[in-house]
């Protein structure tokens, strides 16, 4: 018997093993008919009669990968493409999305106009609106009525403090946003002490205000209705859009119809503001107006509107595409482009991907994964102590998240895990770019979630305060090899413990702003474990004081390792009063000031330290002096008995500063910066200095004089371009 069974294993031996088959289903927008096969000579015409035939193919017990290939055109979607547990794909047998031969796919949530239907303005009461009447020969007109578009949306306020909210009917052409017309076109209206009429603001109460204006032009505006304004009316890290309720022409006083958290000042250089909404403003290349009444969309554009341009307004105000209890799906080569709100929405999925894919021209971000907060029904500070923030979380939108998350930072959003955006560009986003969760923060599970070797511009066009490229939360989600390029604020805004940001580059955040950092977190001494490495920041700041990396407001347990500053803001560092901050083995070059550090637990900010404080309140919400918090951060259970207000335990060594200002602001107990560290203004041995290669020589003097330094792959950080 033992002869028979050794005989049959060696004639298997020799016969190839059988791999699951491969079922392909077409989609084609040109071709595609209701009712056919799915096959590439009789496709589907749409992404929803695919979803069908996979479930069918699933529900025969069929074992396999599955592939749907969508052809090259423009998919118009009236509804959210939902996929579900029944739509799921395994470990071994994935269910793909992608496009065909990489033809140019886009599922959009607009609708495509035909350049035909574009007139010159002719009717002489609609003339009369233009301030600049030279501009009229450049102004186009499309009826919107006339080819049965009646939803225009709502312009509503966002800003700082506010919930996301989708903005109304967007226009873009050839990929390109317009916005809505504004004055002035590209600059901002300084505020002045001798402008602000009533701040509104008495104590720490705040109501709608009152600012004077340019009554001359004001005059013009007569006919005008639903103004609205943005910008910096006291902070420059409260950026805030607010209403304008009534227009004296005679005086030229402004008052709104919203308050400012913070009141109206016009004691600094960033108290600057702008009008939108304004149809008697459109003047400007890239400039469009809605007259919602009669449905008919005026706009400027770049260049004269070619046969082949491609003009697209936003319609759906649901995620463009939403998984929910999905797993092992992957979306690839496509291009999501002009939804109202979402561009891509997760939900308790695992193991999903969105790979080489453009997602731009959102309302809101490009990808959510993880729930929100229902939308606050006031408009109020967060109250840790007492919370009054709705506790019912927001399927398919992102509501008051951040705001949620400050008043209940173990917020649960249901983010699943190892789910990944690879390889992806994404841009012109109205409110931040990324917004990645999951993990359990009380019981210190990571998600594995990650944003990989994707590219991020103009992420928060609409609104950028604390709505960055990238917002994350939770335990355990990654950030790794990305470009992030110019915006306003922030570029990673960071809540939660034990995340990895590495290989990223950094460059040109904080462009208007003052007391903000390109890498922020803070305010919560139980958010440790996150590691911030081999990452390259460079060109931060452009007005006020702006930092690379920002510890704020007693901060704790953070690695900062292998890192480069290069003009990396008015402080390359800063440690706002906590501890057991790791500054280790990173170069800092040509700034005003490498690390501050401050005793602001001991001044101004001591409340947060008062018994059933801020602090205590957060730190017990994680259980901190239990399992496995206890376990994984002992450093912290002794914190109230161990002079919390004083800033200590913050390593700073094996660092190098060259042609730095100054290397530090603070006390030398609160972090010693000047011990084990190197500073120079001389040539340390960089490979290429004028090209921003710092990568150092074999030879350099800093392996000589810090011992301990080890290289940092600097050729590594960025993008990884694909071979």
């Amino acid at each position: 018997m033992r002869f028979i069974l050794i005989a049959i294993s060696f004639l298997f031996a020799g016969q190839p093993v059988v791999a699951n088959p491969i079922k392909e289903f077409y989609i084609s927008s040109n071709g595609g008919k209701p009712g056919n096969t799915g096959t590439i000579q009789k496709p589907f015409i749409s992404l929803s009669e695919a979803k069908k035939a996979v479930r069918a193919y699933k529900e025969k017990g069929k074992a396999g990968k599955i592939i749907v290939w969508i052809r090259g055109g423009t998919y118009e979607l009236t509804e959210s493409f939902e996929l579900t547990k029944e739509d799921s794909g395994s470990e071994t047998c994935n269910i793909s999305y992608k496009s065909y031969a990489k033809e140019r796919v886009i599922i959009t949530g607009g609708r495509k106009i035909s350049p035909k239907v574009i007139k010159p303005v002719t009717d002489y009461s609609q003339k009369e609106r233009f301030i600049d009447q030279t501009a009229l020969s450049k102004i186009r007109v499309i009826d919107l009525k006339a080819l049965g578009l009646c939803d225009y949306g709502q312009t509503r306020i966002t800003g700082f403090r506010r919930s996301y909210v989708n903005p109304a009917m967007e226009l873009f052409i050839n990929g390109h946003p317009f916005h809505l017309a504004r004055y002035p076109n590209k600059t901002m209206i300084r505020i002045k002490p001798e402008d602000v009429i009533d701040a509104g603001m008495i104590d720490k109460d705040f109501y709608p205000g009152t600012i004077r204006f340019d009554k001359d032009r004001t005059v013009l505006w007569s006919k005008a209705s639903d103004i609205f304004t943005c910008g910096n009316y006291k902070y420059a890290w409260a950026t805030d859009q607010l209403r304008v309720e009534d227009i004296d022409s005679d005086t030229g006083e402004v008052k709104f119809a919203d308050a400012h958290m913070f009141g109206i000042s016009g004691e600094n250089e960033w108290n600057q503001y702008y009008y939108f909404n304004l149809m008697e403003e459109l003047d400007d290349p890239g400039e469009y107006y809605i007259e919602h009444e009669k449905g008919l969309l005026f706009f400027y554009p770049f260049t004269e509107v070619k046969s082949t341009d491609t003009i697209i307004v936003s319609l759906l105000e649901d995620p463009l595409i939403t998984l929910k209890d999905a797993s092992y799906i992957e979306f690839k080569d496509i291009s999501f482009e002009a939804g109202r709100g979402i561009g891509i929405y997760m939900e308790n999925t695992e193991s999903n991907k969105i790979e080489n894919c453009t997602i731009r021209n959102m309302g809101i971000v490009a990808v959510s994964i993880g729930k929100g907060s229902k939308p606050a029904t006031i408009y109020c500070h967060p109250d840790e102590a007492t919370p009054f923030l709705p506790k019912e979380k927001l399927s398919g939108g992102l509501g008051s998240l951040y705001d949620y998350l400050y008043e209940n930072t173990t917020f649960d959003r249901d983010g699943g895990k190892n789910n990944g955006i690879i390889n992806c560009l994404i841009e012109n986003t109205g409110c931040g770019g990324v917004s990645i969760g999951g993990g359990n923060r009380l019981a210190l599970e990571k998600a594995g979630n990650y944003v990989y070797n994707c590219e991020f511009t103009n992420c928060g066009r609409l609104d950028y305060s604390y709505k960055s490229p990238v917002n994350m939360d939770g335990v355990g989600n990654k950030i790794q090899h990305c470009q992030f390029n110019t915006c306003q604020a922030t570029a990673i805004y960071i809540h939660g413990n034990d995340h990895i940001i590495e290989y990223n580059v950094i460059d040109g955040a904080c462009k208007f702003m003052d007391d903000q950092g390109a890498v922020y977190l803070g305010r919560d001494p139980s958010e440790l474990g996150t590691i911030i490495r081999y990452n390259f920041l460079k060109n931060i700041g452009n007005i006020g004081i702006t930092m690379g990396v920002y510890f704020d407001d007693g901060a704790c347990g953070t690695q900062l390792y292998g890192n480069v500053f290069y003009k990396a803001g008015t402080r390359n560092v800063l440690i706002g009063g906590g501890q057991y901050n790791k500054v280790e083995n990173n170069i800092f070059i040509d700034s005003e000031m490498a690390i501050h550090l401050d005793n602001r637990l001991e001044s101004w900010a001591k409340n947060c330290l008062l018994p059933n404080g801020i602090f205590e309140i957060r730190l017990n919400a994680v259980n901190y002096q239990k399992e496995p918090f206890a376990k994984a951060y002992p450093e912290m259970i002794h914190y109230f008995e161990d002079s919390p207000a004083t800033p200590k335990h913050n390593a700073i060594q094996n660092n190098v500063f060259v042609r730095m200002k100054l290397i530090h602001s603070g006390e030398k107990e609160w972090g010693p910066v000047l011990d084990q560290n190197l500073i120079t203004d001389q040539n340390i041995g960089f490979a290429s200095e004028e090209n921003l290669d710092f990568s150092l020589k074999s030879n350099s003097v800093v392996f000589k004089k810090l011992p301990e330094f080890k290289a940092i792959p600097f050729n590594k950080i960025g993008r990884i371009k694909k071979k």
